[in-house]
């Protein structure tokens, strides 16, 4: 299996415990070469990686990225390292034809052979549809219905993006958007890719959103022109093959203190076979006005909070971005 990563520095931990938990439950995989987009980690924590992948016997290369990252590119959330993976097909050795992309806050649970193994040779790639609304897909030119996936796990057709310039593609779309596509990276991605994609179960990219809340307000909140079922849902929530710990407004990640992810215990498992089982829990340094708001959330009747906050996620929102780029 080949595997990408992109990081930057203070994302290193985050990046060695998922190849950790990559890499204990895929032990019976032939091979694993593990290729990291590498926005200025330092060379301590470049040695640190190094010794998880020798501890398995697999391989581990890096790639500087700095110079394609145009600090002109807006990114509403996460890390500008991201924006890398735009350029895989262009930073990776030509022999390599197919990638498992995965972010760095993503715990593996499960053999990924199965997921790797998905014929893709019609499709740009693969991914989990992510839940949004009709607003979101208009505003990157996308019809209702269309497949809208999280980028954080991406099965990609290498050869077919070399085949069909689809970095070029990428480059153009976000000049379109004066560099400021909504949901950054992922709104271009799905700009391109979304009419040759493939859509795989949700288990392969459990996100924080399907934790947050129960599936019918998940519904409200989202509202969503094309999802999984509820039985499909709750079954890939409930044994997922790989959880992704996504940035929520009403909670925190598993390294950040507070967190109760329902998943949170097992990353801190992970987290304690690695070098950094030691590493002091990070600060909650939300805003004083987002805490306030998650405040006001909680207090409010449940049902009068998620349509609140769905009519600002779902349509206030898109909206607002909309008119920036007309």
């Amino acid at each position: 299996m080949n595997i990408a990563y992109a990081s930057n520095d203070n994302f290193a931990e985050m990046l060695g415990i998922s190849m950790i938990s990559l890499l204990e439950n895929n032990t019976g995989c032939e091979d694993i070469s593990i290729y990291v987009l590498d926005d200025g980690i330092s060379e301590e924590n470049k040695s640190l990686l190094m010794r998880i992948t020798d501890e398995y016997d697999r391989k581990i290369y890096f790639f500087n990225v700095k110079h394609l990252l145009d600090d002109d590119m807006k990114q509403q959330r996460g890390s500008l390292s991201t924006f890398s993976r735009l350029y895989l097909n262009k930073l990776l050795p030509s022999e390599i034809e197919k990638i498992l992309y995965l972010d760095c806050d993503i715990l593996v649970l499960k053999n990924l052979e199965d997921l790797y193994g998905f014929d893709i040779d019609n499709y740009y790639c693969a991914g989990v549809n992510d839940c949004v609304s009709r607003s979101h897909l208009k505003a990157i030119g996308l019809n209702s219905g269309s497949n809208y996936f999280n980028a954080g796990v991406l099965l990609i057709n290498l050869k077919m993006w070399r085949e069909d310039n689809v970095t070029e593609k990428f480059e153009e779309f976000a000049r379109k958007y004066n560099n400021d596509v909504p949901y950054a990276d992922q709104g271009i991605i799905n700009g391109i890719l979304s009419s040759r994609s493939m859509r795989l179960s949700l288990k392969y990219n459990c996100y924080t959103a399907v934790y947050d809340f129960t599936y019918k307000d998940l519904m409200t909140f989202r509202k969503p022109q094309k999802y999984y079922s509820e039985l499909e849902t709750e079954a890939s929530k409930n044994d997922p093959s790989i959880v992704h710990f996504t940035t929520s407004f009403l909670s925190l990640r598993p390294w950040i203190e507070g967190c109760k992810h329902p998943f949170a215990d097992e990353w801190l498992r992970y987290k304690t076979m690695s070098v950094w089982a030691n590493a002091p829990m990070r600060k909650d340094e939300r805003s004083a006005p987002k805490k306030l708001a998650v405040m006001i959330y909680r207090a409010l009747p449940n049902s009068v909070s998620v349509n609140i906050a769905g009519m600002l996620h779902a349509k206030i929102v898109p909206a607002i971005t909309s008119r920036k780029n007309i």
